[in-house]
């Protein structure tokens, strides 16, 4: 197996984690913030839309054009931006459930597809240029590498979520 072949399985598998998650939160209390926390549901899909386009395409491949023409990218940047945004939550008003569940996948199916054309020999390579120094990142292997670490990470969020809005945890099985 390749590295490339093992990040594509990790990013599959850390979008496992994350479907179960989707599944198991009713969509009406997707834009519910539980008392004591600062986000919601929505905001999280959201934020690892972004998280996952910004790491696997703007740092990694290269930006996609597919995802500049179907996805409204600044608006996105606003209402899921991460690295010291206020607000880790949206309203109902700022996107339909439906919307960001078909961008949400949209995003994960093109990464994948330039995961499986990709090369091992890019993952020494610097970042590619970005408008700011990435947060944990210096070259490729750890941005693609951080792209699912970081989907783990808010998937321990959105369970958290689900937990305060008293839907069961459940084990894998």
């Amino acid at each position: 197996m390749t590295v490339m072949n093992f990040l594509k399985n990790q990013v599959m598998e850390a979008r496992l984690f994350t479907n179960r998650l989707i599944s198991e939160m009713p969509e009406e209390l997707w834009f519910t913030i539980p008392q004591n926390t600062d986000s919601n549901f929505a905001w999280q899909i959201g934020h690892i839309l972004m998280a996952q386009n910004f790491h696997i395409f703007s740092c990694s491949l290269g930006r996609n054009k597919k995802v500049i023409e179907e996805i409204p990218l600044q608006d996105y940047v606003k209402l899921f931006g991460g690295l010291g945004n206020p607000h880790r939550s949206v309203d109902k008003n700022s996107i339909t459930i439906s919307s960001l569940k078909s961008h949400f996948d949209f995003v994960h199916n093109l990464c994948l597809e330039g995961l499986e054309l990709a090369k091992d020999d890019i993952l020494k390579e610097k970042l590619e240029p970005i408008p700011f120094k990435h947060p944990v990142a210096e070259n490729k292997y750890q941005a693609l590498s951080w792209s699912f670490k970081h989907e783990m990470w808010h998937c321990a969020e959105m369970e958290q979520i689900k937990i305060l809005l008293n839907r069961q945890f459940k084990w894998l099985s």
